[in-house]
């Protein structure tokens, strides 16, 4: 009875308050949200906008400078152009800032006084120097170069001018994707060899040089590969082909019950490790005021979880998965998704071939008799069809189209005569047969057209724009110096002793840094280096004052076009999040997999 009037004077109930306070709280916060998405949706409306997420699907009539789609036809395709942008630098940079900043944190350790000297006086320049400036001032580098003209036009081996800096590069042919699969597994076998080396060389103390046999397995297997083995990864295709076939026939419901089940199942797995936990030795199955509140919190998420997904929202989040068209066509849904796997892993690759320029001021192409049909073989070079040419200054002048690739003609997508199609707009689909996955080729400058504009080809060589490089090694050296600090103080924080300890054991400097000081360093190193990558990633928005068509950039100039700013902004924050997420996971990941365990 006591017990029971204890929990009836709920006001008096610390439990009853606690949670009361952090609901009410919680509320509070979404209702704020909420209320600011409701005005800005009415505001909106008041000048004529509606807030939706149509315009991603709608032709947005800009192209872009560079990225995944030039000439995209739609609001999708050109936002996912600009994330792919900033992964170009992200990737890249976080990769190319961690080596150059570990070399200039070891060097401003040196002994030698110029390194050391040099070291200093470079991350002092750097650091006190915003990096906006930066990224102007190599800007104003690369369009320093003499500009390009008609007789420059030819192959180099590296050139450099007012359009960018060109080098020589390993070009995708059709079956690079294979071979990128086939490195993996490849990757994986050579660290299975390493391991087992490692085994025995603990087990039986002899040298098995382990790192020599991974590094021999690894180059045998991908030479191999580059001959033709790679095919043996169009396994992966041809399952994706089953699995996207497969997909097509699950309706929207079966993956609104799929996700709330696994809500639920994790939902309680999580509660019942929780419970299961308080009846250790330790725990005495006594429960705290905050314990009793992570129950009730992971029961509302699940609960939270089911309704959404049997709410229009979820109905229209498991068929955007399936495919279907709710605001726009998902043409990234998961059958789509598996079905693009399929094209890009296949024995034989498959690629929808794009409509491009054929003469200058070309916009839209309209076929008038196709060359081609179904089965043929076509090579580099061959009239496809024949089409009537549109554009700015053009009406209806006749063109021929011409095969941009080798191989045996799959479908044509563009079957009715009389349909205007935009450039970059797929009309056939090729299976290629024959082609090395990857293709070394030297920069080439060419002339457009009749005209004297000149820039570098597509396809011949590496070519990195103005705003490419400027925001590249703007954000690669900015970060690469905060790096060199934080190696430099994870390498001073590792006691003097176990350097002598090496040295008397008769290691030198090289070997006594890779094999004592750094291993211990890097566990140090690990959590503020993760500050720097997430930086990294962040100031690649910074791309947009040197015209990089990031996706700051390119979101920018779609809601200057369709007026959606919230839906846009909506996008950035929510695409920024997923990546410094993502990048945090990783770090701790490793942080949590090097973190000394006490036996």
């Amino acid at each position: 009875m006591k017990n029971a009037t204890k929990y009836l004077l709920f006001f008096r109930n610390v439990v009853f308050l606690k949670w009361s306070f952090q609901i009410i709280f919680l509320f509070g916060i979404l209702s704020i949200i909420w209320n600011y998405i409701q005005n800005a949706i009415v505001n909106l409306a008041n000048t004529n906008i509606a807030f939706s997420w149509g315009w991603l699907g709608e032709t947005p009539g800009v192209s872009v400078a560079e990225g995944l789609y030039t000439l995209p036809i739609s609001g999708l395709q050109m936002i996912q152009t600009g994330m792919v942008n900033m992964f170009r630098i992200t990737v890249t940079g976080i990769l190319a800032a961690t080596v150059f900043g570990t070399f200039l944190g070891i060097a401003r350790l040196s002994s030698n006084y110029i390194v050391e000297k040099s070291s200093t006086g470079l991350l002092e320049v750097v650091r006190n120097v915003p990096l906006l400036v930066q990224i102007y001032f190599f800007q104003a580098f690369v369009l320093s170069f003499p500009r390009l003209e008609v007789f420059d036009t030819g192959e180099y081996f590296f050139h450099a001018s007012a359009k960018g800096i060109a080098f020589p590069w390993f070009n995708r042919g059709p079956n690079s994707y294979l071979l990128m699969v086939y490195a993996l597994l490849v990757l994986y076998i050579a660290n299975k060899i390493y391991k087992w080396r490692v085994e025995i060389l603990e087990r039986e103390g002899r040298d098995t040089k382990p790192f020599l046999w991974s590094v021999g397995t690894l180059i045998t297997l991908l030479v191999i590969g580059w001959y033709g083995g790679f095919r043996a990864a169009g396994v992966v295709g041809f399952l994706a082909g089953y699995i996207s076939m497969g997909l097509e026939a699950v309706p929207a419901i079966v993956y609104q019950m799929l996700i709330s089940g696994t809500a639920i199942y994790i939902g309680f797995k999580a509660t019942k490790k929780f419970i299961d936990s308080k009846k250790s030795e330790e725990a005495q199955g006594i429960y705290s005021d905050d314990d009793y509140f992570k129950i009730i919190l992971n029961v509302v998420v699940v609960l939270l979880v089911v309704l959404i997904m049997f709410s229009s929202v979820g109905a229209g989040f498991a068929g955007f998965l399936v495919g279907d068209e709710i605001t726009f066509k998902a043409d990234w849904g998961l059958p789509q998704l598996f079905h693009g796997i399929e094209n890009k892993l296949h024995w034989y690759p498959s690629i929808d071939v794009e409509v491009v320029a054929e003469i200058e001021g070309m916009k839209k192409a309209e076929i008038i008799n196709w060359e081609i049909k179904p089965g043929d073989k076509i090579t580099q070079g061959d009239v496809i069809a024949t089409a009537y040419a549109t554009g700015t200054k053009i009406d209806k002048q006749e063109v021929e189209l011409i095969a941009l690739e080798t191989g045996t003609v799959e479908s044509l997508l563009v079957e009715e005569k009389g349909i205007p199609i935009k450039l970059g707009t797929p009309y056939y689909e090729l299976e290629v047969t024959d082609g090395d996955p990857f293709i070394f080729s030297k920069p080439k400058i060419e002339q457009v057209g009749t005209t004297k504009f000149q820039r570098y080809a597509k396809g011949h060589g590496k070519s990195l724009s103005v705003g490419y490089f400027a925001i590249w090694l703007g954000v690669v050296l900015y970060t690469a110096i905060f790096i060199s600090e934080v190696v430099r103080a994870g390498i001073m924080a590792v006691s003097k002793g176990q350097s002598e300890a090496g040295m008397s054991l008769g290691l030198r400097r090289g070997a006594l840094l890779r094999l004592v000081v750094l291993p211990q360093a890097i566990r140090v190193m690990l959590p503020p280096m993760g500050n720097q990558y997430l930086n990294l990633a962040k100031n690649t928005s910074l791309g947009i004052a040197v015209a990089y068509p990031e996706i700051v950039a390119v979101g920018q100039t779609l809601y200057n076009q369709e007026g959606q700013t919230l839906p846009v902004f909506l996008i950035w924050m929510m695409f920024y999040s997923s990546v410094s997420l993502t990048i945090s996971s990783i770090i701790n990941y490793y942080n949590r997999k090097m973190k000394i365990v006490e036996r």
